[in-house]
């Protein structure tokens, strides 16, 4: 999924790094992002690659390191020294440890990483991800615009963007911007350079508004009154486990509810049923996946893959909630 986004991003004519050797492998990346060290848990490392593409102040690279071998990394001052960094994976599998917090990573998520977070990571022998590359200035001064305030504290965000949530669908669109200005040089023309600055600070402002981070508070000092916790807990399992069989007594049991009572909240509070709100968020889920570009995968693929087994009767809810067929959609 997120592979096809940067299909045409030519990283290969812009390749930094391209050897067998892990220690000069680990001497340039370092260079270029942070130093750390390496432990290698398994196999043999066959080459490590690091292709990088400027957009302005920000940095689109492309990275496979150690490939052929099962491998550890530790940044030596266990956190990226001062810029965000967006993880994209798009082959394989990896764990990130945050804070203590593990994480299994894969291509069905993206991850940022906040400056001054500790973490280190573990990579399987074909991982391969996409790394945007966003400089603290470039948040604080998206702050300073939002809030009027002149001066922008520490902000964390949260680590995992699955890709089912509004913070992604929100971002998609930046990022899908970003390739098509990957490779564009400011000094080339002040039309240019105004285009790259504006990209840098639309990335930056929807992650602040749309990704759950520290300061969220301070930018929204008054959010409406949230529901109760633990109709927020049901959801957010749910859409942990959109593609899943997801009877309401299973979800009830890991909420520590009632199946009464957890129908009861999803009435008072949704206007609707446990399996009716997690139907509509199955098909907005495959609405998504549908209007990605060049996404290889078939509907009936993308309509199993978040939890419907009868096609027709899919196609049929599809219909009522969108006003077209899913055909419609993907040719959009």
């Amino acid at each position: 999924m997120l592979a096809s986004l940067f299909e045409q991003v030519p990283f290969e004519k812009n390749r930094l790094v391209n050897t067998s050797d892990p220690d000069q492998a680990r001497q340039q990346i370092g260079q270029i992002l942070n130093s750390y060290r390496l432990q290698i848990n398994r196999g043999r490392i066959l080459h490590s690659r690091l292709d990088l593409l400027a957009c302005g102040r920000m940095s689109l690279l492309k990275l496979r390191h150690g490939y052929g071998a099962d491998i550890s990394i530790d940044p030596d001052c266990h956190c990226l020294d001062g810029y965000y960094l967006l993880v994209l994976p798009t082959q394989g599998q990896a764990v990130f440890h945050f804070d203590g917090q593990r994480i299994e990573v894969s291509p069905n998520q993206a991850f940022l990483i906040s400056p001054d977070r500790r973490f280190h990571f573990q990579v399987g022998h074909d991982y391969e991800q996409v790394l945007l590359r966003l400089d603290r200035p470039a948040i604080a001064d998206a702050w300073q615009r939002l809030t009027g305030h002149e001066q922008t504290p520490d902000i964390c965000f949260d680590a995992v963007i699955p890709l089912y949530t509004t913070a992604w669908q929100a971002l998609l669109p930046m990022l899908q911007w970003v390739v098509r200005c990957s490779g564009l040089t400011p000094d080339q023309t002040i039309a240019q350079a105004a285009l790259l600055a504006q990209t840098e600070m639309l990335v930056a402002t929807t992650l602040l508004l749309h990704q759950p981070h520290s300061m969220a508070a301070q930018l929204w000092p008054a959010p409406p009154p949230s529901a109760p916790k633990s109709l927020r807990r049901a959801q957010a399992y749910m859409l942990e486990h959109l593609g899943d069989r997801l009877p309401v007594a299973m979800v009830a049991s890991h909420c520590g509810l009632s199946v009464r009572r957890l129908q009861a909240l999803f009435k008072d509070e949704c206007g609707q049923s446990p399996l009716q709100w997690l139907r509509k968020q199955r098909l907005q889920a495959v609405r998504t996946a549908l209007l990605e570009p060049d996404n290889p995968d078939t509907v009936s693929a993308i309509a199993t893959r978040f939890g419907f087994t009868h096609l027709s009767e899919f196609s049929q809810a599809y219909r009522q909630a969108f006003g077209e067929t899913p055909k419609t959609t993907r040719g959009k």
